[in-house]
C-alpha cells in the first residue's frame, strides 16, 4: 500500500509581501493613532491656526470675481468642514478608530501569514472599520474625504488579497 504525505501549504511570495505590507502599515497606523492621542489636546492650538487661515482664504475667495457663487458656496463649506473637523476630540476619536482598526487588520494578516482564509474576512472587518468610523468622527466633507482616503488603498489590500485566498485554508 502507498502512502501519500501531505505537504503544508507553502505560502507565495506574494502572499508574503501583502502582509510584510499590512505588517508594516498596521504597525505604523497603531503607533500614529498613539501619538495623535498623546497630542491631541496640543493640536488645539494649530487647530486655531488653520481656522484662522482659512478665514482668511475666504475672504480671498469672496472677493474673487471668477468664481460663480456655488462656487464660492462649495469652498466655504469645504473649509468649514475643515476648521470644524480639527478640535482635539475628533482628532483623539479618529485616533481610536485607527487604532482598532490596524489592530483589527494586524489580526486578520497575521491569520493570512499562516495561511488561514479567516484572516481575510477579519481584515476586511478591520478596513470596513477604518471606512466608517471616519465618517462617523468626522462627517460632512471631512468624513468622505478621510474615509476615501483610508478606504482607497485598503480595498486595493482586499483585492490583492482575495486573488490569493485560494491559497489559503
Amino acid at each position: 500500500m502507498e502512502e501519500t504525505q501531505l505537504l503544508p501549504k507553502v505560502r507565495s511570495t506574494f502572499i508574503t509581501v501583502l502582509c510584510i505590507l499590512t505588517f508594516v502599515g498596521s504597525g505604523y497606523g497603531i503607533f500614529s493613532g498613539i501619538l495623535n492621542i498623546a497630542t491631541s489636546s496640543s493640536l488645539e492650538q494649530t487647530g486655531e491656526i488653520v481656522s484662522e487661515s482659512m478665514d482668511e482664504a475666504l475672504d480671498q475667495i469672496e472677493d474673487e470675481d471668477n468664481l460663480s457663487e456655488n462656487q464660492k458656496q462649495l469652498f466655504e463649506s469645504f473649509f468649514n468642514s475643515i476648521s470644524e473637523s480639527l478640535t482635539p476630540e475628533k482628532i483623539r476619536n479618529s485616533a481610536i478608530v485607527n487604532i482598532l482598526s490596524c489592530l483589527i487588520t494586524l489580526g486578520g494578516a497575521f491569520m493570512m501569514w499562516n495561511l488561514n482564509k479567516k484572516g481575510f474576512y477579519i481584515y476586511i472587518a478591520g478596513i470596513a472599520i477604518a471606512i466608517l468610523g471616519m465618517v462617523f468622527v468626522f462627517g460632512g466633507i471631512m468624513g468622505a474625504i478621510t474615509a476615501a482616503s483610508s478606504g482607497f488603498w485598503g480595498v486595493v489590500m482586499i483585492i490583492l488579497y482575495g486573488v490569493n485566498l485560494k491559497d489559503m485554508n
